[in-house]
Order: C-alpha cells, then structure tokens, then sequence
C-alpha cells in the first residue's frame, strides 16, 4: 500500500477508535442521567453502552466525511470554518436523534438531574460535536501530524 493509502487508513482507524472510546466514556457516564440507568444490571447496560458507542463512531465518521465534503479535502484542518460545520452538524444530528427518541419513540427519559435545553438533554446535545472534535485531533496526531 502506498504512503498515502496508509496515512488514509490509519487515519480513519485512528478517528473510529478514538470515538468509540470518547464516547463509551461519555455514554458510560452520562447514561446515569437517563431514568432506569443506573439500576440496570450490568450484563445488559455494558453491551447497550458497546452498542451505542458503536453508534456514536459511525456519526462521528459521517460527520466527518460530511466536513471533508463541504470542505473539499479528505483531510480538513480544524480551522474555525470546519470546526463551525462539524459542530452545528453534530449539533443538528444529535438534536434529532434526541427528539425523535423522546418525544416520538418513546425509547428513554431523562432524570431530573439532566439539564435539559428544549426538552432535550444538554450532554446528549453536545456530545457528538465535543467527543467528535477531540477524536478528529486525536486522529490528526496520529496519523498526520505526528
């Protein structure tokens, strides 16, 4: 495999696994804000938390691609202008998620120590743009600038 090629592939390794570990931390975490949580046995709220982390990396990769996309360059520097894309993206993709969740499916509920902003809960709100943005220069050290 050529230079490039490699650089690409450990890149999108890099920025997979930094999500998915940021954000089984983060989900770990604030999953004792959603009511019945912190009750749970542990053999069905480890592989719910696996699965949701799972989730948060592909939207992570996604928003990422969608960057790149808007910014013309697989491999955009996070400058004010693709930082602001990526984030209001994030923010967009988890208040939809959010919403559809509570207020249409019906899949969970926040306990009262969630803030909330709308009806939605403020970490669910940020976690894809902060988590997302760490992972990506995280991935930058790794495979680009390191």
């Amino acid at each position: 495999m050529e230079t490039k090629g490699k650089r690409t592939a450990l890149f999108f390794a890099a920025l997979v696994t930094a999500a998915f570990l940021v954000n089984f931390c983060w989900e770990s975490l604030h999953g004792l804000l959603y009511e019945g949580h912190p009750s749970m046995a542990a053999e069905r709220y480890v592989p719910m938390m696996l699965f949701m982390a799972s989730m948060d990396a592909l939207a992570v990769t996604g928003l990422y691609l969608l960057t790149a996309l808007g910014a013309r360059r697989l491999f955009w520097v996070p400058e004010w202008k693709n930082t602001l894309v990526f984030s209001l993206s994030g923010l967009v993709a988890a208040f939809g998620m959010e919403y559809a969740s509570i207020f249409w499916l019906h899949l969970w509920r926040y306990r009262p120590a969630m803030p909330e902003l709308f009806g939605i809960g403020l970490f669910p709100l940020i976690q894809l743009s902060v988590t997302g943005l760490f992972s990506v220069v995280v991935a930058r050290k790794i495979a680009l600038d390191g």
